[in-house]
């Protein structure tokens, strides 16, 4: 017995439907290995240059200075620390003047990354380093001599980057680095001057937690304490989002390998009925057909797996070689956590899948060598309970969100009932009395067998839903993503306008032909109490970041790209309007009050509205919008954005000449950024894309050999029967032609039911009708049903060979 079921073994792998299923086993395989070896390497590298972004294991920021006894304590318990301190000043070069984003670091900075100077050389006393744009605005080069204050420093060289450089238009002008140990003799620093310091702190994590714990029920209002994992960068907030989508990507991957895989195994599982059946009449018992089964499971996972391991690793390589230096770090190796996943979804996929086709063939009763239609019986309940319990975990497990999975759950199930409506109305054709003989055969053929009819059109178009809820969810993370960033977009922010400054650099915009977005007065203040309750405490309870200063403003109308969506716009006294994701994480309902610290003095406003803020559109935003009677007493600088062309660079140093205490802040070079980013993230998904095409060929090729045998046969009956090949061929071209029509309008429909829940709830992304997607899948399920099934050779051999094959 044991040679005999070696030999099965080998002659069912060589050929039939179990190639299928290795073939869909290693597409599943490697659809996950891909991405969790892409994520388990990213994941590793931003770990470790985590640090990189913030130039240090930890990080004390904020606007007031750390008391000496903190740093001392920290350096008691063994930990390296490094001050730090950024302000806005003027420097004075060749009668020239700029307002600078000045930068005080002392010998240690920084403990991680790199800080680029030009030429290359250490932070010293008595030196300046200057941003390439602070250069040309300043006239200088290496070697001349700037004032800042009371101090004269020499210009030692050109500042490249900084490793914790961080994105704030409203706190940053063109940059500049210097000692920490200058900055007293400047003189420009007075009781109330606003500065913003930081500490960077390295040593040991058990240590630094413990700091930590000791550190934070002592820091005030404005200063917090992070580490890595709080770093916000593009780079990070990209790579992030894209790892999201390659999560979707290996999961549709995985269910359609899964929908292939069932299909093979249950027309293996109907085929062997005969064999097995044979086998016991001639004293095979149930625990050797039991072991011959459980080898030949093993061997297809073994199979499967080693094939899905191979590729998967190949196409990871892909990934990253097509998202290049958008990664900005070096890769660790991978680590065995990837390949452990890998290989528990190939047993659990195979165990899951496995269950009822073989209980099947184990309870087919010997009878059947003599009586063909007794076989066993297996409750649709069990079969359809453990294929959906499998594919709900899978989903939880792979997406990494309930509600992701639940919504894919809902849109395959919105597909079931779409396409059962569609097959009713398509089946409804067959009573009609009119149409070609070839037309009414076909929809006959389908009547006849409704179950077998929904069940062959449900695989196809699962294959098609899965595959173009990918392509549409792409398109919108990528081109659609890069559509809302157009070539005029914002790329110039001024900041720190003053009143008398305001009609003179309108006029200097519109002379020049620049459409900017209103002008928006700014008050600095920090949010302290809601409804009497400090933000201390809310801090706490939330995650913090909510006592950090914010930019105030009022406005008679509503800003640019808000959306209200609770109550009414209104600017009447001692009310704010507040941002949406803040209201949320604080949750405010209308009516409740804030308190706000402005310049030491407090103040209180109601909440009138809360509104939806697109803070993608590269202009003003604000959380808190007050009224006018709220901010009246205190003074306002002003800000504005506007798109400035390439060719009108002259422009900005023109504005920057006149009126040197104003920052025109350049933004074209983070958008360049993002541009390129998206578009290596967009090609590293076309691999993926790749991987999900071929999981949906399979599933129809499987779905095609599924009922090839019972076609055949019909269509030999058919021939006996007087049928002309010509009817027959036209027969059939008119079911693909329906099955492809009614498929595919099934899986566009799904499609859009699924994206509109998806796109805003999961990517944050606006929904919008795809009308190019109704008329492709309906075409595309009906070429491809053509193709396979004329791929199939339902119509290959004669009438007299398929009688002796079958006689």
């Amino acid at each position: 017995m044991a040679s005999l079921g070696w030999g099965l073994i080998k002659r069912e792998i060589a050929s039939g439907p179990l190639r299928l299923f290795v073939l869909a086993l290693a597409l599943c395989v490697a659809s996950i290995l891909s991405v969790t070896l892409v994520a388990d390497r990213l994941n590793g590298a931003l770990q470790v240059s985590g640090r990189d972004y913030i130039a240090a294991d930890r990080v004390l920021a904020g606007s007031r200075a750390a008391e000496s006894e903190w740093l001392s304590e920290a350096e008691e318990r063994g930990l390296q620390v490094s001050r730090g301190q950024s302000f806005n000043s003027v420097l004075f070069a060749n009668e020239q003047l700029q307002l600078a984003s000045i930068r005080a670091v002392d010998n240690a900075f920084p403990f991680y990354g790199d800080l680029v100077l030009a030429p290359a050389g250490k932070v010293r006393s008595g030196n300046i380093w200057l941003s390439a744009r602070l250069l040309a605005l300043l006239q200088v080069s290496p070697g001349d001599r700037v004032e800042l204050g009371n101090l004269e420093l020499t210009v030692a060289g050109e500042l490249v980057s900084e490793p914790d450089q961080g994105f704030s238009p409203f706190l940053l002008a063109p940059r500049a680095l210097m000692h920490l140990d200058d900055v007293a003799a400047t003189g420009i620093f007075m009781e109330g001057s606003r500065s913003r310091y930081r500490y960077l702190f390295k040593g040991e994590d058990n240590i630094l937690n413990e700091y930590a714990d000791w550190l934070e029920p002592q820091l005030q209002q404005g200063q917090n304490w992070r580490g890595p994992d709080n770093a916000d960068t593009p780079v990070a907030r990209s790579i992030t989002r894209a790892e999201q989508f390659f999560r979707l990507a290996s999961l549709i991957g995985v269910l359609l390998g899964i929908l292939a895989m069932a299909i093979a195994l249950g027309y293996f599982s109907r085929r062997e009925q005969d064999r097995i059946a044979l086998l016991k009449t001639l004293g095979a018992g149930r625990q050797s057909l039991l072991r011959w089964l459980a080898r030949l499971l093993s061997v297809l996972m073994l199979l499967g797996a080693t094939l899905g391991a191979a590729v998967g690793y190949g196409v990871h390589q892909l990934i990253l070689l097509a998202l290049g230096d958008a990664l900005a770090v070096p890769l660790p190796p991978p680590s065995l956590t990837p390949f452990l996943v890998a290989g528990g979804l190939a047993l659990l996929t195979t165990v899951m899948l496995s269950v009822v086709p073989m209980l099947r063939l184990l309870k087919v009763p010997p009878l059947r060598v003599l009586r063909n239609e007794a076989e066993a019986y297996i409750s649709p309940w069990l079969s359809g309970g453990i294929l959906l319990a499998g594919t709900v975990a899978l989903s939880w497990l792979f997406a990494g969100s309930l509600g992701l999975a639940a919504g894919l759950l809902l849109g395959l199930l919105a597909l079931a009932l779409l396409l059962g409506g569609l097959c009713r109305g398509l089946l409804a054709l067959a009573r009609l009395p009119k149409g070609s003989v070839a037309f009414r055969l076909a929809l006959s053929r389908l009547n006849r067998a409704r179950l077998a009819t929904l069940l062959q059109f449900g695989g196809v178009a699962m294959a098609l839903f899965l595959a173009s809820l990918l392509w549409v969810v792409r398109g919108e993370l990528t081109e659609g993503f890069l559509a809302r960033l157009p070539a005029d977009t914002h790329n110039r922010f001024l900041i720190n306008i003053a009143d008398y400054q305001l009609d003179p650099v309108r006029q200097i915009l519109n002379d020049n032909g620049l459409a900017s977005s209103r002008f928006y007065p700014i008050v600095r203040g920090r949010l302290v109490q809601v409804n009497g309750v400090p933000v201390a405490e809310i801090n706490s309870e939330r995650g913090g970041g909510l006592g950090r200063e914010l930019n105030l403003t009022w406005s008679d109308q509503i800003p640019e790209g808000n959306r209200i969506i609770s109550g009414q716009w209104s600017q009447a006294e001692g009310g704010v309007s507040v941002e949406s994701d803040l209201a949320e994480r604080l949750g405010l309902t209308l009516g409740d009050t804030l308190s706000l610290d402005l310049a030491g003095q407090q103040v209180s406003a109601e909440v009138r509205n809360i509104r939806e803020v697109d803070w993608d559109s590269m202009k003003p935003n604000f959380y808190l919008v007050l009224s006018p009677d709220v901010l009246a007493d205190y003074p306002a600088a002003w800000m504005a954005s506007f798109y400035l062309p390439e060719r009108q660079k002259a422009v900005e140093v023109e504005l920057i000449r006149a009126f040197p205490t104003m920052t025109v802040f350049d933004v074209e070079a983070l958008l360049q950024q993002l541009r390129t980013i998206l578009a290596q993230v967009s090609q590293a998904l076309l691999v993926i894309m790749a991987l999900v095409t071929g999981a949906s060929l399979l599933v129809l090729l499987a779905q095609v050999e599924a009922t090839l045998e019972s076609r055949r046969r019909e269509l030999v009956l058919l021939r006996t029967l007087g049928a002309s090949n010509r009817v027959i061929r036209a027969s059939l071209r008119w079911e693909w032609l329906g099955a492809g029509l009614v498929t595919g309008l099934a899986a566009a429909l799904a499609v859009e039911l699924c994206v509109a829940v998806l796109l805003p709830w999961w990517l944050d992304l606006p929904w919008q009708p795809h009308p190019r997607l109704w008329l492709a899948l309906p075409g595309l399920g009906a070429v491809l049903l053509l193709i396979t099934g004329r791929a199939g050779g339902l119509l290959s051999g004669t009438l007299m060979n398929r009688l002796r094959q079958w006689g």
